[in-house]
C-alpha cells in the first residue's frame, strides 16, 4: 500500500497533463500512487497519458461530470493513508510531498496542509508568489488592516477568502477526509467549502515554502459565469459563517474588536442581500435545502441567479471591475499581469 495517493483530475488539458504527471514522478518522496481521472476529455489527453509506463500510475476515465465528481472518484479509488490533489494544469515542486507529509505525520490533529504558491502563465513563466492571505488577495477589502487578513489565524482568515487558492494546494490524511466528507457539487468554490469544513474539526498548516506552481491561462474554470461564482461565494458564507462563529472561543461577537474585524472581512461583491436571504434560510441548519440549491434546475437557485445578474447589469461601465475568480478564488494580481501581457 502506498503511503500517499496523488489524484489528478483531468479534463482537456493535453498541453499540460504530461508536465503535471512528470512533476509527481519527480518527487523526492517516492512511496506514492498516482491516479489520473479523466473527466471525458475530447482532446488527446489520454494519448499523452498513454506515453507513461510507470507502474505507480493508474488512469481512470468517466463521462464528464465536473471537478468535484472527478476528484471524489479519484479519492474513492485511492489506497494511501494520505491524500493529495494536483489539477492537470498545475505542477508540484520536488519537495512538496516530503515536506507536507512531515507535518501530517508529526501532528495527527492537522487535517489540511498547503504551501505558498508560485503563479505561472500558460507557458510556465513565473508571474509572482502568493504568500497565503498576505498578498494577491482575491478581492479588495475596504480596510484590510481591520479584517481577519491582518491577523495570523489561518482559521479566521479562511472566512475572508480562500487563500489556499486551489485543490492543488491540498494534502490531507485519509482519516480527516472521511470525517469531513467528499467535495460538494460546487463548480467554483468546492475547494473553499472543503477547507472551511476541515477548519471546523482539525488544524490547518500553510507552509512558508513555495511547493507548487499554479497555472493561469485562458481556459481556467471561471471566465464566463460571474453570477454563478457570486452565488457560490454567498452559499459558502451562508453555510459556514453561522457554524464557525457560534463558538465564542473562536470569535467573541460580544466584543467590539471582533465585530469590527468581521464587519471588515466579509465580501460579497456588493450583493449582501443574497447572503442575507441565504442566512435567513438557515442553510447551515438545513443541509438538504443547501444541497438542493446546488441543483441547476432548482427554482430558488434560478431566482437567486436572476437577481444577481440584474444587479450586475446595473454596474457602471466606468466603475473599477473586480477580477473574476479562478477556480474558486480570485488571483487578481496574476490576472492583471496576464491581461497586461495580452493573454
Amino acid at each position: 500500500m502506498p503511503e500517499i495517493s496523488v489524484i489528478i483530475p483531468s479534463y482537456n488539458h493535453a498541453a499540460y497533463i504530461g508536465h503535471a504527471v512528470e512533476s509527481v514522478f519527480s518527487q523526492s518522496h517516492t512511496d506514492f500512487e498516482l491516479i489520473v481521472v479523466d473527466d471525458g476529455s475530447t482532446d488527446n489527453s489520454l494519448d499523452v497519458l498513454a506515453g507513461f509506463s510507470d507502474p505507480r500510475l493508474r488512469v481512470l476515465t468517466q463521462p464528464n461530470q465536473g471537478a468535484h465528481a472527478v476528484i471524489n472518484r479519484g479519492l474513492r479509488e485511492a489506497s494511501g493513508e494520505y491524500l493529495a490533489i494536483l489539477n492537470s494544469d498545475d505542477l508540484y515542486r520536488p519537495l512538496r510531498l516530503a515536506k507536507t507529509l512531515d507535518v501530517l505525520k508529526s501532528d495527527r490533529q492537522v487535517g489540511l496542509v498547503g504551501s505558498y504558491i508560485e503563479i505561472i502563465d500558460r507557458d510556465g513563466k513565473p508571474l509572482g508568489v502568493k504568500h497565503g492571505y498576505a498578498d494577491a488577495s482575491p478581492w479588495p477589502l475596504e480596510a484590510p488592516e481591520r479584517s481577519f487578513r491582518a491577523g495570523s489565524d489561518l482559521h479566521k482568515a479562511l472566512l475572508t477568502e480562500n487563500y489556499w487558492s486551489t485543490t492543488s494546494n491540498f494534502v490531507f490524511p485519509r482519516r480527516w477526509f472521511e470525517a469531513v466528507g467528499e467535495f460538494r457539487p460546487l463548480r467554483f468554490t468546492h475547494d473553499w467549502d472543503f477547507a472551511l469544513r476541515t477548519a471546523r474539526v482539525a488544524r490547518m498548516v500553510l507552509l512558508p515554502d513555495v511547493l507548487m506552481r499554479y497555472r493561469v491561462h485562458a481556459t481556467n474554470t471561471i471566465r464566463n459565469d460571474r453570477a454563478a461564482m457570486i452565488f457560490e461565494i454567498c452559499w459558502c458564507l451562508a453555510m459556514h459563517l453561522p457554524q464557525h462563529l457560534a463558538d465564542p472561543a473562536f470569535v467573541d461577537l460580544s466584543a467590539a474588536p471582533a465585530v469590527d474585524e468581521l464587519l471588515h472581512s466579509i465580501y460579497t461583491f456588493g450583493l449582501e442581500r443574497v447572503l442575507n436571504v441565504m442566512l435567513l434560510q438557515r442553510l447551515a441548519e438545513n443541509p438538504q435545502l443547501a444541497l438542493d440549491l446546488l441543483d441547476p434546475g432548482n427554482p430558488v437557485r434560478v431566482s437567486y441567479l436572476a437577481f444577481i445578474q440584474r444587479e450586475l447589469g446595473k454596474e457602471q461601465p466606468t466603475s473599477p471591475a473586480v477580477q473574476p475568480v479562478v477556480r474558486a478564488n480570485l488571483i487578481a494580481r496574476a490576472l492583471s499581469k496576464l491581461r497586461s501581457n495580452g493573454l
